[in-house]
């Protein structure tokens, strides 16, 4: 699952409208023509222009979605992906412990991608693309921080002269990763053709690093 890069404000609470759909589906038609192209063809020897003739529109368009063509196979996300990262940075803005907060949020997104088993076809393509092409690893990984530093960012604002810059990026970053291995460990066993909810890995891992933490403080 792909960090959400949503600054507060970036959203209204307004309904969206038609040409923000229509936006949006064109953003997705390029997504899915780059994904496409770069199975068959891989990242380098697939050029923007043919991206763009793939989804009905001109290069010139293409770069009013995606600044890259590595970027183009991120799809934009949902309403609700959208929605509960701006809310779980209100949360922590507004005091929220930031455990709870990235908790909520989380398991949130993580009921949401178990309740819509149509888009984990494209999950995992997009996790073999990633895997295979240090290139969209690099965007991956660049979307992941950028959301861990809109995340660190709140935590210290809402801390004020008690912030601790580096607990609270190492917090986020440890939930962060535990997300990932969650959706890693659903992905192997998708592969092997096996139904798993990627909501009860994260909780089984969750459960195993507060035992394992309670060993560490005990050793203290």
């Amino acid at each position: 699952m792909d960090a959400v890069q949503v600054e507060p404000g970036d959203v209204d609470d307004a309904p969206v409208g038609l040409r923000e759909r229509r936006r949006r589906e064109t953003q997705r038609d390029v997504s899915d023509a780059a994904l496409a192209l770069f199975e068959r063809k891989g990242v380098a020897a697939t050029t923007v222009d043919e991206i763009a003739r793939a989804a009905g529109i001109s290069a010139r368009t293409f770069f009013r979605y995606y600044a890259t063509k590595e970027e183009a196979a991120f799809a934009p996300e949902d309403d609700n992906s959208v929605a509960v990262h701006r809310e779980t940075l209100a949360a922590i803005r507004g005091g929220a412990p930031v455990a709870a907060a990235l908790e909520t949020g989380w398991l949130r997104l993580l009921e949401a991608f178990d309740a819509h088993p149509e888009t984990h076809a494209r999950a995992l393509r997009l996790r073999r693309l990633v895997h295979a092409e240090p290139a969209l690893l690099a965007v991956a990984l660049r979307n992941e921080a950028a959301s861990a530093d809109a995340l660190t960012d709140a935590a210290v604002d809402a801390a004020k002269a008690d912030a601790d810059v580096l607990t609270a990026r190492a917090l986020i970053t440890a939930v962060s990763c535990t997300v990932r291995l969650a959706f890693d460990e659903w992905a192997r066993r998708a592969e092997l053709g096996q139904q798993a909810s990627a909501r009860q890995i994260y909780l089984e891992l969750r459960r195993g690093l507060a035992t394992y933490a309670g060993q560490v403080a005990d050793g203290v």
